[in-house]
């Protein structure tokens, strides 16, 4: 750019930089670009899946929403309909806050409005709820995020459930075959060597089948019973 046929001087480059950004930021609000930490209401409209909801505003309009802090299964993966079920039955249909982080960007690459989704009614975080349950991963994404501490005090909650995202899907464990299967409900190793009671720190145990050790002498369903 040129002023009366002179390239700008310093003076006026430092006066149209503030101008362009003021511009900018009007621009911005104008378009109803959320800060980083904002918080909108509004209304489950659609449950994605684990980690991703449509939310209508209370101001108008429908933003997707990617779940600040986690991550769940894709689609076809181990857990995914169970994590998209349990987003559905927590937040669908439901009022909720949606709160930006100062710490992250307000949208990821795909245009997705980042949030913790405050669930009405109760005020519960639908990220904490899902890693709590074992069906989401914590996700730092770059920097950490405002919210990590409890989410990792969630993760330990999680990973003590019987099923979780950590442990994955796959065929159930073989048995143990340290223990014979003549005495569900205790573990005997199998013969040989023979062993008798005196041996077995277990008494009035279930027996079924062949009793290898010969621990129910009296043909009963019960070995060392004495």
């Amino acid at each position: 750019m040129a002023v009366s046929g002179h390239p700008v001087g310093g003076t006026m480059r430092r006066l149209l930089i503030p101008i362009a950004l003021a511009a900018a930021v009007l621009a911005t609000a104008a378009a109803g670009a959320p800060e980083r930490s904002s918080t909108l209401h509004g209304t489950v409209a659609h449950v994605v899946d684990g980690d991703t909801v449509s939310v209508r505003l209370d101001g108008g309009g429908l933003e997707r929403v990617r779940l600040i802090g986690i991550d769940t299964p894709e689609r076809g993966e181990c857990y995914a309909g169970r994590a998209t079920g349990a987003a559905r039955a927590l937040a669908g249909g439901r009022r909720v806050e949606l709160a930006g982080d100062a710490t992250q960007d307000a949208r990821d690459r795909y245009g997705r409005l980042l949030a913790y989704v405050w669930v009405a009614g109760g005020g519960k975080d639908l990220g904490y709820q899902l890693v709590a349950r074992g069906l989401a991963r914590v996700y730092v994404y770059e920097s950490a995020f405002e919210r990590l501490g409890p989410y990792r005090n969630a993760e330990q909650i999680g990973r003590r459930r019987a099923e979780n995202v950590y442990r994955g899907c796959g065929p159930p464990p073989p048995p143990d075959t340290r223990c014979d299967p003549s005495y569900p409900g205790v573990c005997i190793p199998p013969a040989p060597p023979d062993l008798d009671c005196g041996q077995v720190e277990h008494r009035r145990f279930r027996v079924v089948g062949a009793d290898p050790h010969a621990f129910d002498g009296d043909g009963d369903g019960v070995g060392c019973e004495g």
